[in-house]
């Protein structure tokens, strides 16, 4: 009971805004993000999460967790590989810029990306985030 409880006072409701992570989330649809999903482990890859945005200070942006800490992360030709190893992203709407960047990711470091590529600010324009600024899990998207 107290599980449930607090499951629910630590959920919030927030709606997307922004072509960012679509088609995986369009603008103007709501999602539930947990705010305590990773008090007990770590980002995972793949996972959606909220976020401080680093580039506009007081905002907050959604993305997908693409590179764990102590990884090697690198984007070249609009295609993703960590450590070497191509990574299928069946989810990207569109692949972006073509330009290659990579990332040696210290511990508490994360890179996140939109689906979106051609529409999103993220880890390819302010680097790798901290741990720290990772407030959420996007757990399911709502339909309010």
């Amino acid at each position: 009971m107290l599980k449930q409880f607090l499951e629910i006072v630590t959920t919030q409701f927030v709606r997307v805004r922004g072509n960012s992570m679509a088609p995986t989330l369009r603008p103007g649809s709501w999602v539930s993000v947990s705010r305590r999903a990773y008090r007990g482990s770590p980002p995972a890859r793949f996972d959606i999460v909220k976020l401080h945005d680093l580039s506009r200070s007081g905002r907050w942006v959604i993305k997908r967790v693409v590179g764990l800490p102590g990884e090697n992360v690198r984007i070249e030709n609009g295609r993703l590989t960590v450590n070497g190893q191509e990574v299928a992203e069946p989810y990207v709407g569109s692949p972006g810029p073509l330009r290659t960047q990579e990332w040696w990711l210290r511990q508490d470091e994360y890179i996140v990306l939109g689906d979106n590529r051609d529409e999103s600010t993220d880890s390819r324009r302010y680097g790798p985030v901290l741990r720290d600024s990772i407030r959420g899990k996007v757990r399911r998207k709502e339909r309010l």
